[in-house]
């Protein structure tokens, strides 16, 4: 994967007993899509923004996994981040609490910069409802809120905040594998259906992702979320593949966790 293997330029720290490390390609991916018109104090801005936000969602997975008595570590690389969190020793409830936690932090965190603007700029519920909405596509937003903020600075990292953590948890909880959704969507069907339950997952995930790519590409001419989703599409449907082959040689077999 981009950006998972280590190199001699990772950034190395231990917060709250659980190990990180941050590619260089997190910190160049992350600031060539906030960047705007050579603004670099916003792209910095953006970039902080983007950094607490996915260690957020990451420690939200790993505290949850560390309290049922794992030994999570944190990968921030090129696409986002990854949490180890040692799934194998898991039942599939502990599995399911552990990817929810994650969307399940950020939208905390999203909660917690509205309550701080709240208090410290006067930003009304109102208006963070209606900077959520503007958020998902449902409105304009507020006219009004970037008055309350003294620089433009502000107004970028409560916007930035809001967007990351509020719009990402939601298309992360997409049942598109290995999205979180698609995670929970896997952990499901296999607890119903032991044998075919991953399949079924990776079917599933292959038929959205593929849909919401020709929605990108034909209603929004959006090329980022087409591709986006179409990577989804192809990783799916190169699993199938793979599943399909280690079946036809005797190669597959069931590793059991659902019996945990």
């Amino acid at each position: 994967m981009l950006g998972a293997s280590e190199t001699p330029y990772d950034l190395r720290f231990r917060l709250l007993d659980i190990p990180v490390r941050v590619h260089p390609i997190f910190w160049l991916i992350a600031a060539a899509l906030g960047w705007q018109n050579n603004n670099l104090p916003m792209v910095v801005a953006w970039v902080g923004c983007v950094f607490v936000s996915i260690l957020v969602h990451e420690y939200g997975h790993g505290l949850t996994a560390k309290a049922f008595g794992s030994s999570p570590s944190i990968v921030l690389w090129g696409l986002g981040g990854l949490c180890y969190s040692q799934s194998e020793r898991q039942t599939p409830s502990q599995r399911l609490a552990v990817v929810l936690m994650g969307p399940g932090a950020g939208f905390l965190l999203c909660a917690v910069v509205m309550a701080v603007t709240t208090l410290l700029v006067g930003v009304t519920p109102i208006e963070h409802l209606e900077t959520a909405l503007r958020t998902v596509g449902i409105g304009p937003g507020s006219l009004t809120i970037g008055e309350k903020f003294r620089t433009d600075t502000g107004i970028n990292i409560y916007w930035n905040l809001v967007r990351i953590n509020l719009m990402w948890g939601l298309v992360n909880l997409l049942p598109i594998w290995p999205l979180d959704g698609g995670r929970v969507s896997e952990i499901l069907l296999s607890w119903y259906d032991r044998s075919r339950g991953v399949r079924w997952c990776h079917v599933l995930s292959l038929l959205v992702a593929g849909i919401l790519a020709v929605v990108a590409i034909t209603l929004t001419q959006d090329l980022f979320l087409t591709i986006f989703f179409g990577y989804f599409a192809m990783i799916n449907f190169q699993v199938l593949q793979t599943l399909h082959q280690a079946q036809a040689m005797g190669l597959y077999h069931d590793d059991e966790w659902w019996r945990r």
